[in-house]
């Protein structure tokens, strides 16, 4: 009963919550699809969300990022997504909050149109509302330390305080009364002034004299409280078979998966940050311009495979460190109202954030790896592209990681540029000799895997010696001769096989997004049956 309950009730909550690259068509078109019915068509659900539209209003801003439009017009579609499964009940918190007094008063006259044409009951709590709001109310419910002081007309309520003596003056707002006589804090409670007391004592009277009313009526009337078997509120049957998700995991995968595509589709391509991707590469590529396969070029091309590593996992790691934080209260939200296992949404977050994050790394490598020279070989171009793009998914799985265990966003960022910074040094470029009781901790650093298989790939041939002295020890200072590939991996420090590191670059993928899931379903509201 409960469960077939709560499919009727709509809460609705006072922040406005969403993905502010989607559309406010995008936004109800996708819960519509998670949760209106299975056996309903495409374009039924389609039809349901226009309709929607037009009921609410919304039809100028219908195509515009959610983050463009009015706070009225956010908090018009943040009731629209809860009207979408039809609830008999809808409780909204505070949904004036931030609004001016005419969006206020046009949302509410919004609300009671749904509750007397569509039969709908509205309840909506309301801290200080204008007098053109609260007379829009059909019932009152006053409430003061959890106590119930008033319930019924407002327009009544005036007439009832002046029978407590509590006379509302003249042309005052009676909302403004009503707060004058109820809200008082800890320190005005306390206050030995005649002002605080009174105060105190007009509440305490207030709740008193309620109660009094309650009891009273309860005599006359004869009230009595009687259990009923439960029944369903559409059909009056005891029984209830209930599929807990209207639509199936599949279905869910695939609508979380366009919605993300979309919505970090429209983040990353930016025109920034694209302009930021070719400029950092054309920087690179012109620093490390056009280098010669030479003795003295080898360090040079082993620290430009470095810098770019460390530049795009850097990235990777903290725009992946605040998904979780940042779309938590949309998760949680949304899983509330039963709109899809949380399984569907982490396996469609992985597969369509992929090609998005990996694209402005292409770009730079298109650009910088050929204005440097690094190696003339395509296929060289390839694989070490290929490894940079596995130390970025990595350095994504590492960031997903903190940030699903450390929901704070301020803590999880404190821990990430510790880890980062850690396993950055250790990742076999800037230190060769650590003390043993740290020297470990280098065989967990996706940097170091992704420089280790990258310089075996550049360094795939003999290098000339040129007397420079870079390879002092293999060339002895002599301008003629050559270094072999095996002696300038050695030089390098480059330890295991090409594909042993990329082996492990795949692990460093996929298990910390196991834990990253693992986090997430013990959070608060994490998973309903995964």
């Amino acid at each position: 009963m409960m469960k077939q309950l709560k499919r009727k009730i709509a809460y609705v909550k006072q922040q406005d919550i969403f993905f502010n690259h989607l559309t406010v068509r995008d936004q109800l078109t996708y819960t519509a699809l998670l949760r209106l019915p299975s056996k309903w068509s495409k374009d039924r659900k389609h039809a349901e969300v226009d309709n929607l539209i037009t009921l609410l209003r919304l039809q100028k801003c219908a195509d515009s990022p959610i983050m463009l439009v009015s706070g009225g017009e956010k908090k018009r579609v943040n009731i629209g997504t809860e009207l979408l499964t039809d609830p008999s009940v809808i409780m909204l918190d505070e949904p004036t909050s931030g609004l001016d007094s005419t969006s206020a008063v046009a949302l509410l006259k919004m609300l009671k149109g749904l509750a007397k044409e569509q039969g709908k009951t509205v309840i909506t709590s309301i801290h200080q509302p204008s007098s053109a709001v609260f007379r829009s109310f059909d019932s009152l419910l006053m409430l003061a330390d959890g106590c119930v002081v008033y319930f019924g007309n407002p327009v009544d309520s005036l007439q009832y305080l002046k029978q407590q003596n509590y006379e509302c003056p003249g042309g005052y707002n009676a909302a403004d009364h009503w707060m004058d006589l109820l809200v008082t804090d800890s320190a005005i409670d306390e206050d030995t002034t005649s002002h605080g007391s009174e105060l105190f004592e007009a509440k305490r009277k207030l709740i008193e004299a309620w109660d009094g009313e309650v009891v009273a009526d309860e005599i006359e009337n004869g009230v009595h409280v009687k259990a009923s078997p439960s029944t369903d509120v559409e059909d009056g049957t005891t029984e209830i078979q209930e599929k807990k998700y209207n639509a199936s995991w599949m279905t869910q995968f695939y609508v979380l998966t366009h919605r993300s595509l979309k919505n970090s589709r429209s983040a990353v391509f930016t025109s920034m940050n694209i302009i930021k991707a070719v400029g950092v590469g054309a920087v690179t590529g012109l620093i490390w311009f056009q280098m010669q396969n030479t003795e003295r070029t080898v360090l040079d091309r082993s620290a430009y495979f470095f810098f770019t590593m460390s530049y795009w996992v850097f990235d990777a790691m903290f725009l992946a460190l605040m998904t979780f934080p940042q779309e938590r209260a949309i998760i949680f939200k949304e899983r509330a109202s039963g709109a899809y296992h949380l399984s569907a949404y982490f396996m469609a977050k992985t597969i369509s954030e992929a090609p998005t994050r990996l694209s402005l790394p292409i770009f730079y490598m298109i650009i910088s790896y050929w204005l440097a020279n690094i190696n003339n070989r395509f296929v060289v171009f390839l694989g070490t592209t290929f490894c940079t793009m596995l130390s970025v998914m990595a350095g994504e799985s590492l960031g997903l990681l903190v940030g699903a265990s450390v929901m704070d966003f301020d803590k999880a960022m404190t821990v990430m540029v510790v880890v980062s910074l850690a396993l950055l040094l250790v990742g076999g470029f800037f230190v060769e000799n650590m003390p043993s009781f740290i020297k470990w901790v280098k065989y967990l650093s996706p940097f170091k895997y992704s420089f280790d298989a990258s310089q075996q790939m550049v360094f795939d041939r003999d290098v000339p010696c040129d007397g420079s002295g870079v390879l002092e020890l293999i060339c002895g200072g002599n301008s003629e001769g050559f270094a072999t590939s095996e002696q300038v991996n050695e030089f390098l420090g480059v330890q295991g096989s090409i594909g042993f590191n990329i082996g492990i670059l795949i692990l460093m993928f996929i298990l910390p997004r196991y834990g990253a899931y693992w986090f997430l379903n013990r959070k608060k509201g994490g998973e309903r049956g995964t």
